[in-house]
């Protein structure tokens, strides 16, 4: 454990990278427990502009590198948020954890299914890597979704037998964005959800999908759906949907649902109050369990639709994360949670491609 404050870069500070580094500054103003030092970022001067963006107000000033092996390679920092584009991730996480770092990755863990593989046993090689990765599942730290999870602890509303995700977006990518395809883009962030909830291994999926709306306006950005709906059961057990969608043109929608044997709990509704997350849990005949609303944050500026409703959890990420580091303890969420979800979203998207064939899941170990 180490009682100096934890010295933070941001790699890839495009639209979250900029939010993370913002985040990392806040906690340690807050905190003491971290600096943000240095920033990385192979387009253009996008580096520099965020260094600056990072530097004002008395602010400590705020390194530029126009390439993540150059920050690696100057030793500034002992840990990074790595939020460069999907096809990046694994040689940046590569230079990050061979220079001595530990590091935060957005999701999803790789570009293709067997990069992420290839990247976990690079990381279960080796002792240290093996604890060097925390992926950022940010929906773990969501107040709204950490009151649902304790409620079906309780045993509130009897076995779950079904669970319903659903993340629709109210636009396209912006220009210059790269997707791995909308399932790895999108659901990797509610497979993981429904995996944390669930708390089963899921046995089959089937899927379907569309080009109904967004891959229809001129000059968007190339996907292979803009509208898929996947099923997955975990055995004989349990069932589990994910709905996603760039359609979603009136705006974000961020629900989730799950069905237990004597009642209801409903996470998130879309209405003309974006700045709350609310949480329903009703029992038989419509008894109401509890009914509460978490504050979201308001960051006084335009924000993209996802930081609006995530904005508090992804600020929690980052604490625990520094947290962690300084320690010296393991995360709580890890590359092998990254590879699982990523491999529940492959097998729905194989499935949506064979005209919701039924297609069996094996997944790789288990989920810490």
């Amino acid at each position: 454990m180490t009682r100096d404050p934890l010295r933070v870069a941001a790699i890839g500070v495009g639209r979250i990278g900029l939010f993370h580094a913002r985040h990392v500054q806040e906690v340690g103003d807050e905190t003491g427990a971290c600096r943000l030092v240095a920033v990385a970022d192979r387009h253009g001067d996008t580096a520099q502009r965020a260094a600056e963006r990072l530097s004002v107000g008395g602010r400590e000033p705020v390194a530029a590198f126009d390439s993540p092996a150059a920050l690696a390679e100057a030793g500034v920092a002992d840990a990074a948020v790595i939020a460069s584009r999907t096809r990046d991730h694994r040689r940046d996480t590569e230079a990050m954890v061979n220079a001595g770092g530990r590091v935060l990755l957005e999701k999803p863990l790789a570009d293709s299914l067997e990069e992420a593989r290839d990247l976990a046993a690079w990381l279960e090689a080796d002792e240290t890597r093996r604890q060097a990765v925390m992926l950022a599942f940010q929906r773990r730290y969501d107040q709204a979704l950490l009151r649902a999870r304790e409620l079906l602890r309780a045993n509130a509303i009897g076995r779950l037998f079904k669970t319903v995700s659903v993340l629709e977006d109210p636009e396209p990518p912006p220009p210059g964005y790269q997707s791995p395809g909308l399932l790895a883009d999108m659901a990797v962030h509610n497979a993981d959800e429904i995996l944390w909830l669930v708390g089963g291994t899921p046995t089959a999926v089937t899927g379907v999908g569309a080009r109904l709306h967004n891959q229809r306006i001129p000059g968007v950005v190339e996907e292979d759906f803009d509208d898929v709906l996947v099923q997955m059961w975990f055995g004989d057990e349990a069932t589990a949907q994910i709905q996603v969608s760039r359609n979603h043109v009136a705006g974000y929608r961020n629900e989730t649902f799950l069905y237990g044997a004597e009642g209801l709990i409903h996470v998130g509704h879309f209405d003309q109050d974006p700045l709350r997350a609310r949480v329903d849990a009703f029992g038989r005949d419509h008894e109401v369990i509890e009914q509460r609303a978490f504050a979201l944050r308001d960051y006084g500026e335009p924000v993209p639709v996802f930081i609006r409703r995530f904005g508090n959890a992804y600020k929690a990420e980052v604490a625990d994360f520094v947290a962690r580091c300084r320690a010296g303890e393991p995360f709580a969420v890890t590359h092998r949670d990254g590879l699982r979800a990523m491999e529940v979203v492959i097998a729905g998207a194989g499935a949506v491609r064979g005209a919701g064939e039924a297609a069996s899941i094996v997944l790789s170990g288990d989920a810490t």
